[in-house]
């Protein structure tokens, strides 16, 4: 079982680093959006659970089709359902931690494209919501976001620093910012592992 579980690591270390990432954001941010962060929180032990059934996926269900205890159509279903669950309880956790807490605003559909001000003055309002949209998009969907919510993060952060933008947004945009690194750092280690695959499939295609 030593060498299965080893095997394993490579499966379950991206879940697990999206779930020390939302404690720590959690904890990061429990005093300032404290609905958005217990969302956070439950998201990142739905993918600790997520994890626990990869390993139990690979060293029990599997061993269940190959002994003929199970049909291997009953398999395909019970793994398609629960990894649809996690994904879409993960998914939705994350999205409704986006907007937790945000009012919508009175500002009417004619001045929506204007400048919104803020009491100390007129300054452009932040972006935070979106760069949080793209980094959870990035680290559930589609990795590329997750550059944009790192470039957008760092750009408003910036502008914020400087007195340029609302700064009410500064936690968001932060957390977006980081969400962002992570999924370009996983879409960087996946594209190397991938290379490194297929120059192994191609050396032993040469071999023959």
């Amino acid at each position: 079982m030593g060498p299965d579980l080893l095997s394993l690591i490579p499966a379950i270390a991206p879940g697990t680093l999206v779930a020390i990432t939302a404690f720590v954001l959690a904890g990061i941010f429990m005093q300032r959006a404290r609905t958005a962060a217990m969302l956070v929180m439950i998201a990142g032990l739905l993918t600790l659970l997520q994890n626990g059934w990869i390993i139990f996926n690979q060293l029990v269900l599997l061993e269940w089709m190959f002994d003929d205890v199970i049909s291997s159509d009953t398999y395909s279903i019970i793994a398609t359902a629960a990894y649809n669950l996690f994904y879409l309880a993960i998914s939705g956790l994350l999205l409704f931690a986006a907007f937790a807490g945000r009012k919508a605003g009175n500002t009417p559909a004619s001045a929506a494209a204007q400048v919104e001000p803020r009491a100390e003055g007129n300054l452009p309002a932040h972006r935070g919501g979106l760069v949080l949209t793209f980094g959870l998009l990035g680290i559930l969907l589609f990795a590329p976001l997750g550059i944009v919510a790192w470039i957008l993060g760092s750009k408003d952060l910036n502008a914020m620093g400087s007195g340029n933008m609302d700064s009410s947004g500064e936690g968001m945009t932060t957390a977006g910012k980081v969400l962002g690194i992570i999924a370009t750092v996983l879409m960087v280690i996946g594209l190397l592992v991938a290379t490194a695959v297929l120059a192994v499939i191609a050396a032993n295609f040469r071999a023959f």
